[in-house]
């Protein structure tokens, strides 16, 4: 699971159209016959947020952990993230029964302690994959996003992130069918636009800019 990421904010109203465009290229995964699969997921920070800050702030060899859940056959995996210097995805993940079981192993990736973490964030969304014929290349489509943090909660149903994981960023396939749709790269990753949408006095000033793209174009789809 290393990798280089690049994502791009697709109007859902787009979706059906940039499917059809990947048919002849790109397989879509299918499970027990379900090609749509709900996640649930918790991230973790510590208490003043150091992972979302040093997100904000362009930090290399940062981390984001988190449990994610597959609804639909309740299989839960503890997931650290590490974003590297050179740009580069390297991602850890084992699977678990609860929270508890995750100390040891997010110590082991981060030098962390577990105990200093505290649930920051929950989100839900629908995933469709598609994976590439003949390249490595893996694309997500996220669609269905909502937040929920303490008792607040947002949702975002006019949007589709996309995601292309590939080793080879400059060479993906995908770029072609966003070029067409007129759809240039760059998102927010989900961690993040979830926090700075239940906390409008979190400081966002190097993101300012891609959330209000976000939030006009959710709002005009």
């Amino acid at each position: 699971m290393n990798r280089k990421e690049i994502k791009f904010l697709v109007p859902i109203a787009l979706l059906e159209s940039v499917l059809k465009d990947c048919k002849n290229d790109y397989d879509l995964l299918k499970i027990n016959e379900l090609t749509e699969f709900k996640y649930s997921t918790n991230y973790y920070d510590t208490s003043d947020l150091k992972f979302y800050f040093d997100h904000h702030n362009g930090k290399g060899n940062r981390f984001k952990i988190r449990e994610r859940e597959y609804t639909q056959t309740g299989q839960k995996y503890i997931e650290v993230k590490t974003k590297t210097n050179k740009n580069q995805t390297i991602k850890f993940r084992n699977i678990i029964d609860n929270w508890s079981e995750s100390k040891e192993f997010i110590e082991a990736h981060t030098k962390l302690i577990g105990s200093d973490l505290h649930q920051s964030l929950c989100s839900e969304y629908t995933r469709i994959t598609l994976l590439h014929k003949q390249r490595k290349e893996k694309v997500t489509l996220d669609f269905n996003l909502a937040f929920f943090e303490k008792q607040q909660s947002i949702q975002y149903n006019n949007l589709v992130i996309a995601e292309v994981k590939a080793d080879n960023i400059s060479t993906i396939h995908f770029n072609t069918i966003m070029k067409k749709h007129k759809i240039r790269s760059g998102s927010l990753s989900k961690y993040c636009l979830g926090l700075i949408s239940l906390n409008s006095t979190l400081k966002k000033n190097n993101f300012k800019m891609i959330f209000n793209q976000f939030i006009n174009a959710n709002n005009n789809g």
